[in-house]
Order: structure tokens, then sequence, then C-alpha cells
């Protein structure tokens, strides 16, 4: 059977947010404040693979390319997706699939991509 578009994607999306919730239950006694960041790189030795994984972090990670980052504080009950410190993936897109207007531009993920040296205009 053929797969659809984003098929993949969609489905490694939801399993990557049930693992940060799992995470986040299993340090439900953690009484600061903490973030937790998924990163997803190539092996150093074998750029054929993908290493990808978990880390939780007292205080807040730097801004990167490529990082999933939750905010957990559990004496206030907040489990939230951090887009400010969350970049998209280093993902191919089809040039056809970009927008040409400057109305589409995200400042905010234009500032970060010039910021880290990878948007040179």
């Amino acid at each position: 059977m053929p797969q659809e578009m984003e098929e993949t994607r969609t489905a490694m999306g939801w399993g990557v947010w049930h693992q940060a919730e799992k995470i986040a239950d299993k340090m439900k006694a953690e009484s600061s404040p903490f973030y937790i960041v998924f990163a997803a790189k190539p092996d150093k030795y074998d750029r054929r693979v993908i290493r990808a994984g978990f880390h939780c972090y007292a205080n807040k990670p730097p801004m990167l390319l490529g990082l999933l980052v939750w905010y957990v504080d559990n004496m206030k009950g907040i489990f939230r997706f951090d887009s400010e410190l969350s970049s998209p993936p280093d993902v191919p897109i089809d040039p056809k699939d970009l927008s040409d207007k400057a109305s589409d531009v995200s400042e905010r993920v234009a500032k970060k991509g010039k910021d880290l040296g990878v948007i040179l205009s």
C-alpha cells in the first residue's frame, strides 16, 4: 500500500510528543521547573544513521535548529510545548511547496536562522 504524504512524519511527531509526556509523568516528584528537549542528528561516524533522544535540563536550553522543547512546572501543573525555543527540524522541502510572498515570512524563525548563520540574506 502506498504511503500518504507526511504519514510517517505525523506518526513520528505524535510518538515524540507522547514520549515527552511520559518523561514529564516520570518526573512528577520534581519540584523545580525543567525543560524536556528532543533532538535528532546524523551519527558522527555513519551519516546514514540518525541518533535521536530526549534530555532534561534545569536551565533554559539554547536556541538551536532541529530541537523540540517542552517546559514543565509540576508545582503549577504546566506541561507546555515551547514554540519560541523549538525550531523546525532540518527537513528538505520541495521548492514548489515554498512561498515567495514576503507576507509569509516568519520573522522569529528568520532571525534565528540569521543569528545562527544558516540564512545568508
